[in-house]
């Protein structure tokens, strides 16, 4: 935990059943709260970060020093002479970059790390701009690489956000970047809030205990993916004794069941408690990327304002930018590769190598989607027979339009393309052609168009070769599943988003799992 010796233990009471390990007591009778002792080590989390972000621009420009030396001249025998002189003569671009971090508040705010390494690149490449104006402005030309610091800039890019990653890590296993909080709300909420914090230690909180009204989640606290139960300390009425008797500071209300007023008051009542107060309200599925909080001072009002991204002529430009510069360089680099698995179709069974299949593409217009060839030539066929004598393919395919497990339908080197989605790589001259998207929602099939009703956002948008179903189980989520997974992304759009969908996409790959 965040404080010196784990837990203590002090006896109070409090009105409500109480379950700090579920024994039936009753109202009245002394609990047992966990107390937060908070170690001094946690004022050493900045500095600490500060540190870990010098040692990364420090690092990003030897490793763009020894780059210019060694390899570029092999390149370009134009270039000019650099010596480690020019290296020292950056020394204040670390000390700007933490600067600029310490006024974005990085240091202090705990979010995730695709989150936390969108705002990083934005803020790194903010730094370079600002040390490249500087360069020029005072005329300083000669004293400074400009090669330098631009390929120190693009190091920086992937060894801040990393490095800081894992100082995290460490810093939480030390209990320096861990803080302990309490959570209202013991239900499917407060679970998944649970969860994130799990698989997510660089956020750096560690709950200690949930609060709730039901006396079902008291007996059978929530559990994490490890096994250990997370105990249920009391009600919403022992709130401010159980917080008080703590000695937490921060406090997550994920009770979006809650009523309007009821849940007013039970934050102003916890608010003078705590010093971090975090609510999570009934807005599910709604759009988050680029939200602003405002507010009317003299009506006591809170105004969210919300944007569509994929309705701005920019947004979309700079989408389909991308999506061409990034399609024509991974076909270029590509070609090789999938003449090997070209000839491997043609060898392993007869019929073509590609298949297309009829799709639903942007503003429900149909197109042809190409892929590498994988079942045999009478699927159909083969499909229709496997399903009239098997009872739990018929519910798989069902449930799923897929068939887990096995598919008579697909061939050796088929199962293979699947595994690894090699299947999907001609799409990549979808992308080229403007069909598709490298990341968008999942090319439905014209008879799919009837389940979709409510969803019909998915379809302002060209569909992806891959996208956040693919990097959320993949094959393993269900159909209705994956039209909120693509209805939230359609909603939430931004180049950072597809640039981490491609990235998290390359591990979920080489995993294989989902994929059949």
């Amino acid at each position: 935990m965040g404080y010196e010796n784990g837990l203590g233990m002090v006896k109070t009471s409090a009105s409500g059943i109480v379950a700090g390990t579920y024994n039936g007591t009753k109202q009245n009778e002394s609990l047992n709260i966990p107390v937060a002792k908070y170690s001094k080590r946690r004022l050493m989390a900045i500095p600490l970060l500060i540190t870990t972000d010098v040692i990364s621009f420090c690092v990003s420009i030897i490793v763009a020093f020894l780059i210019r030396v060694n390899f570029l001249p092999l390149i370009f025998n134009s270039l000019p002479g650099t010596s480690w002189e020019f290296v020292s003569a950056l020394w204040w671009l670390p000390i700007l970059g933490c600067m600029f971090f310490i006024f974005e508040k990085a240091y202090s705010r705990r979010i995730s790390f695709w989150q936390e390494a969108g705002q990083i690149v934005k803020t790194t490449t903010l730094t370079f701009l600002a040390a490249a104006s500087f360069v020029f402005l005072t005329k300083q030309g000669d004293e400074n690489s400009r090669t330098l610091v631009l390929l120190a800039w693009i190091f920086s890019l992937f060894l801040v956000p990393v490095l800081r990653y894992f100082s995290k890590k460490l810093l939480f296993k030390a209990h320096i970047w861990e803080r302990p909080v309490i959570i209202l709300g013991a239900g499917e909420t407060g679970k998944l809030i649970l969860n994130a914090f799990y698989r997510e230690p660089v956020i750096g909180y560690k709950p200690i205990g949930f609060l709730d009204d039901d006396v079902n989640k008291q007996k059978y606290p929530p559990e994490l993916p490890s096994g250990d139960k997370v105990p249920v300390l009391g009600s919403f009425d022992d709130a401010e004794v159980i917080i008080e008797k703590s000695h937490v500071h921060d406090v997550i209300v994920a009770v979006p069941g809650l009523t309007g007023n009821k849940l007013v008051k039970l934050v102003n009542k916890l608010q003078r408690k705590t010093y971090n107060l975090l609510v999570v309200p009934d807005l599910f599925d709604m759009a988050m990327e680029g939200v602003e909080v405002q507010h009317l001072f003299t009506e006591r009002t809170l105004v969210l304002k919300l944007k569509n991204n994929l309705n701005d002529r920019f947004n979309l430009a700079i989408k389909t930018l991308f999506d061409l510069i990034v399609s024509l360089v991974l076909f270029i680099a590509l070609i090789p590769f999938m003449i090997i698995l070209a000839i491997a179709i043609k060898i392993d069974s007869r019929g073509t190598v590609f298949f297309s299949d009829t799709r639903i593409g942007k503003d429900g217009a149909d197109f042809k989607c190409l892929k590498f060839r994988t079942m045999y030539p009478d699927a159909d066929k083969i499909l229709k027979q496997y399903l009239a004598t098997n009872a739990l393919a018929r519910q798989q395919w069902e449930k799923y339009a897929k068939l887990k497990n096995y598919d008579p339908r697909v061939t050796r080197v088929g199962a293979f393309l699947r595994r690894f989605s090699l299947d999907e790589l001609p799409q990549i001259l979808n992308v080229i052609k403007g069909d598709m998207s490298l990341v968008g929602p999942r090319p439905y099939l014209p008879r799919e168009k009837e389940n979709m009703p409510g969803r019909e956002d998915i379809l302002i948008t060209r569909p992806g070769i891959t996208g956040l179903w693919q990097v959320s189980g993949r094959n393993d989520v269900e159909f209705n599943e994956r039209l909120r997974f693509d209805s939230w992304y359609v909603r939430n759009w931004s180049l950072w988003l597809d640039i981490t969908i491609l990235i998290r996409t390359v591990a979920v790959v080489l995993r294989g799992k989902g994929a059949y």
